[in-house]
């Protein structure tokens, strides 16, 4: 069974937040996703698809790929058994919990457990109508 199934999205590490800000969405025009209120990180990136979770810190200080996992600390001790080098397991409260692990080459790359609760799915609304998301159907 794979460890990892797909790229949830790239994290950088920005000198000065807003700035990064600024370049992402009023330069390059990539939609703001979400961001944290404290200003620590701000998510851009089209509303599917792969985004840039630009984060405050030193370059060089945990940039990467990004890998979706239903549970970090379980995926990262198996990276650790089949010989790759990990790093450390971090909790951004609420949020997320990521565990770092290392290339060949010693390129970061994170394990991403979302702690957020997932949006409701919607179905496709037939023409001319909205439908509610299914749990609120009879």
């Amino acid at each position: 069974m794979p460890i990892v199934r797909k790229v949830q999205g790239v994290l950088c590490p920005v000198q000065d937040l807003a700035r990064a800000k600024a370049f992402y969405g009023d330069t390059l025009g990539l939609p703001l996703r979400r961001e944290d209120p404290e200003g620590r990180w701000a998510e851009f990136g089209p509303p599917r698809g792969l985004g840039i979770l630009l984060h405050q810190g030193a370059a060089g200080s945990g940039g990467g790929a990004m890998f979706p996992v239903r549970n970090a600390q379980r995926a990262l001790r198996r990276l650790k058994r089949l010989g790759v080098q990990v790093g450390d397991l971090v909790e951004v409260p609420g949020v997320m919990v990521i565990g770092t692990f290392y290339d060949p080459d010693g390129n970061p790359h994170h394990l991403v457990q979302p702690l957020l609760p997932k949006a409701p799915r919607r179905r496709r609304a037939p023409e001319g109508g909205e439908v509610a998301p299914p749990e609120a159907q009879p």
